[in-house]
């Protein structure tokens, strides 16, 4: 007996916990929107009806549990109170079939609604709350059945089976296990957005990545390609998006991107030299990223496959003609999706003119194409998609490919283009290149092979670390893997080769 008392105890301040956090949701969120009339009823009663029905319920059953601890000698049981309950737990199914839509209304009248959200993050800031959002205070009733379920069965044990409280706790654990099967795949869909939860927790700056149906796939540190080195990052890949983050240090985050799996592409390099990396394109950020080991560059690129196309699955649902999704995804015009930056340190000349780098003749990105230029090459301003038509520097190829679509843009996006005012019209001539090697580039696809070798050559000191690429019998030379004309070709027809057999 003394054990089924300190059972009804745990159910009862587990009770009080629970309603108190209903409590929050209904009377005090959805009070204070409900009296600024600043949403439909419509859409409140989506959001907030179910969760309301489960309070009102479950203020009832507390109230009584409150009343049999207070005559506990007197009557030591609670299983005709939890019987009587029992039968209206199925409203527990209804609520976990309409949490879904009821979520993803929550969020979509946030975006649309200014004065909505402001008084949900206003609701979520007060102490009352304890850090937690609406989204968790939604998930209680989910969370409440498994506790439920546990604290009955734990009480059934020490209850002789012949009494009429065996009976009737039975008779309710029977109608508590059958609410629990069925929302048991609905709960393994709620432990991952848990650990999204969790992922939102460890983000600087409270930012806001929980979203209805979007689960947790997987998490892992990346090197990614800056314009000067290398930098650690830290990836969140989830059902829709890929979350590229920076440590920061005690298991927190910065967020720096969210990457939208719709329209992503991800692309390998042509040459084997950089056998770790990948490239990541999508329509709002793009970058080169390297893994450990090819083994974890291919365990992300098979996550990344398969999440890009449960994604285009899901988008093609909404379309009747996949061939014009198939299109849309692949013929992507100039200036729609983000380029991938080329690092500085893979070219050593501009890759239109083929002027040298050097103090004076600094390297610039197009935003563009992604290519590295020169001042002269890219003094140009012209309005990107993926920029919502922000003003952004380009190439001169770039530009004259853009300008030639204006036709397609509003008047406020034609305003936006701004040739180059400061063409340097002394610029060097570009670096002779023989016919032979017009078309190949340091990156040239195709090739038989390419990669970084280290070069000495007759009456030099020193070895130099230089790009090589053979192509139809001819092997090329360039500074680096980007360069567009080559230092130096040589037909290879007639040459032997051997191996050095000491080292100069």
């Amino acid at each position: 007996k003394k054990k089924t008392y300190h059972i009804t105890h745990e159910i009862l301040s587990t009770e009080r916990t629970f309603v108190e956090s209903l409590r929050l949701a209904y009377e005090d969120c959805y009070g204070s929107v409900k009296a600024a009339e600043v949403v439909p009823e419509s859409t409140l009663n989506e959001i907030f009806k179910d969760l309301g029905n489960i309070y009102h319920l479950d203020v009832k059953f507390l109230q009584e549990l409150e009343e049999r601890m207070k005559t506990w000698e007197d009557h030591e049981r609670i299983g005709d109170i939890v019987k009587k309950y029992g039968h209206f737990l199925k409203m527990y199914t209804t609520y976990i079939n309409n949490y879904d839509k009821a979520a993803n209304v929550l969020q979509e009248t946030m975006k649309e609604n200014p004065q909505f959200a402001e008084l949900v993050l206003e609701f979520q800031a007060s102490k009352k709350c304890k850090g937690l959002m609406l989204n968790s205070f939604m998930l209680k009733p989910v969370q409440r059945i498994p506790s439920y379920r546990l604290l009955l069965i734990d009480y059934l044990k020490h209850l002789p089976p012949e009494s009429a409280e065996y009976q009737d706790i039975k008779v309710a654990l029977d109608i508590v296990s059958e609410v629990a099967t069925h929302i048991n795949e609905s709960m393994k869909r709620v432990d991952n957005f848990e650990q999204v939860l969790r992922i939102q927790g460890s983000l600087v700056g409270h930012e806001e990545i929980v979203r209805p149906g979007r689960e947790f796939i997987k998490q892992g540190n990346l090197l990614k390609l800056c314009r000067k080195d290398m930098q650690e990052r830290t990836f969140f890949l989830l059902t829709d998006v890929l979350l590229y983050t920076a440590p920061v240090g005690g298991n927190q985050y910065k967020l720096r991107e969210t990457l939208p799996l719709l329209g992503m592409k991800v692309i390998l390099p042509e040459s084997q030299e950089f056998v770790n990396e990948f490239s990541i394109i999508s329509t709002t950020r793009s970058f080169t990223l390297s893994a450990s080991t090819s083994a974890e560059r291919d365990e992300w690129l098979e996550e990344l496959e398969r999440a890009i196309n449960a994604m285009t699955k899901k988008k093609i649902s909404f379309f009747k003609s996949k061939e014009g999704i198939t299109q849309d995804s692949e013929d992507t015009k100039l200036g729609e999706k983000a380029p991938v930056w080329i690092p500085d340190a893979r070219v050593t000349m501009c890759m239109l003119c083929t002027d040298d780098f050097t103090v004076t003749n600094r390297r610039h990105h197009c935003r563009g194409c992604g290519k590295v230029v020169c001042g002269s090459c890219s003094d140009n301003l012209a309005p990107l998609t993926y920029l919502d038509y922000a003003q952004a520097r380009v190439c001169d190829m770039c530009y004259e490919v853009l300008l030639r679509g204006k036709e397609q843009l509003s008047r406020l996006s034609l305003c936006r283009f701004k040739p180059g005012s400061k063409k340097n019209q002394n610029r060097k001539s570009k670096m002779y290149r023989p016919s032979v090697c017009t078309e190949v580039v340091g990156n040239e696809s195709g090739s038989q092979v390419s990669g970084y070798l280290r070069c000495k050559r007759p009456g030099k000191h020193g070895w130099k670390r230089l790009w090589f690429v053979l192509k139809d019998n001819v092997l090329y030379t360039y500074k680096a893997s980007e360069d567009v004309v080559a230092q130096e070709t040589i037909p290879v027809l007639g040459y032997e080769v051997e191996e050095m057999r000491k080292v100069i």
